[in-house]
């Protein structure tokens, strides 16, 4: 890989301060999140609160035919460790991530669009942190930083484009002064775990970016095309002025209302759960051909890193509507939580411009294509299911994973970040 010289600089620095770190295992694997944990503000627009209980899903004829799959991976490892002055010793990571979309033919057949397909690589480390404690590296003007405009477009060169992210403070706003209260500085720095934490979120976040700015592309060339979505469609409020300013030139629409072009006929498929429903005991029983009501979700949950160590949250800028079902399970109770998913749609899907008015009175116009909906997911299911051997294969849709797998063979290798040299 030739890198610009630039990065070559950088790297070097860093080298000429660390030694390396001997872990191989990426970030992500080290990690499995709990389930059920995060609580939110939810309505349930469906039915009574009190009877959240499963319902069949009915036949109809808004069955919804998903034409393209979309899928973003990260590989994050602890590539440096860097000795201060003060006695802390401060993990440094490398990561790569990639976002891509698969379209479906006439025929079925599925097909990879090279324009859908980016990948970035990430530097990652709370430098400024590291400079007041006295090890000097100088963050290169000229590279992308993960406080740009640009992270919520594609790479100029479509891949690996390479940006330094500090994560010596949480989120990527730009104004620092704000959040000095969380920065990663002083005794802080001693915390290898929050350190650690803070990156793989940090990755997480900007994985999500690319993968919107995939979506924007996609939508721009297919308008009215459904799209399932690995991941929840997690947009938030505070990144619409300055995601605005890049998708408008996209989509072709203003930045105050390209929200509902982007995420229009788009479902996002949540496989680990940590938005806690009304009635987990009674969720865990969806059976076959059944979904939970429908509610309504306002407020970010799903995007955090280790020891639920938040880097982006906050408030969606339209309201999402979202239920549970289940791919695949075992043919008689109990389920549990084997091949249980949670469906996140934009009100835009439904054509809803005020969603507040949304009650279990008025929302009966709307069970049709959420009925559709959810066959439609069920149509993207594993051929077959190996009984309580794979869970990944229980809750994952068949098309998305060959769009991780397309992704997976973009990455560098685990062993070749962990031990990356500068050329």
């Amino acid at each position: 890989m030739v890198l610009p010289d630039s990065i070559n600089s950088f790297l070097k620095k860093i080298i000429n301060i660390s030694f390396p770190s001997t872990n191989f295992l990426p970030e992500e694997e080290q990690y499995v999140s709990p389930n059920f944990i995060e609580e939110a503000n939810m309505k349930i627009v469906e039915g009574e609160e009190e009877k959240f209980a499963p319902v069949k899903v009915k036949s109809t004829s808004d069955e919804v035919k998903f034409e393209a799959f979309l899928d973003g991976i990260q590989r994050t490892v602890l590539w440096r460790r860097i000795p201060l002055p003060n006695g802390a010793i401060v993990p440094i990571h490398l990561a790569h991530i990639a976002a891509g979309v698969i379209i479906r033919s006439r025929d079925g057949k599925l097909f990879v669009d090279k324009d859908l397909i980016a990948s970035r690589v990430l530097i990652l480390g709370p430098f400024y942190g590291i400079n007041l404690a006295g090890s000097k590296v100088a963050l290169p003007s000229s590279v992308l930083s993960d406080t740009s405009l640009k992270t919520f477009d594609l790479p100029t060169d479509k891949s690996d484009e390479w940006m330094i992210c500090d994560t010596t403070f949480k989120g990527t706003n730009i104004d620092r002064e704000s959040q000095k209260k969380d920065a990663l500085i002083g005794n802080l720095l001693f915390n290898e775990g929050l350190v650690r934490s803070r990156a793989q979120a940090r990755v997480s976040t900007l994985r999500h970016r690319l993968e919107f700015a995939i979506l924007a592309k996609f939508r721009s060339k297919y308008p009215e095309s459904w799209i399932l979505v690995d991941g929840p469609l997690y947009f938030i409020d505070k990144w619409r002025k300055n995601a605005g300013e890049i998708f408008k030139k996209i989509l072709g629409r203003s930045n105050n209302d390209f929200e509902e072009k982007l995420l229009y006929k788009a479902v996002g498929v949540i496989k680990s759960h940590r938005l806690r429903p009304k009635r987990p005991d009674l969720v865990i029983k969806i059976g076959p051909n059944e979904r939970s009501l429908v509610s309504r979700l306002i407020f970010e949950v799903d995007i955090k890193g280790k020891h639920r160590e938040d880097d982006e949250v906050g408030y969606y800028g339209g309201a999402h509507l979202t239920w549970y079902t289940r791919l695949r399970c075992n043919l008689s109770p109990p389920y549990g939580l084997t091949g249980l998913i949670r469906l996140d749609v934009h009100r835009s899907t439904f054509g809803i411009k005020i969603i507040d008015a949304l009650s279990p009175k008025n929302f009966n116009k709307y069970l049709p294509i959420v009925d559709g909906i959810t066959k439609g997911v069920w149509r993207e299911r594993w051929p077959s299911f190996r009984k309580g051997y794979d869970f990944k294969m229980a809750s994952e849709p068949y098309p998305i994973h060959q769009v991780e797998e397309v992704l997976k063979s973009m990455l560098m290798s685990r062993r070749l970040l962990a031990s990356f040299q500068f050329s």
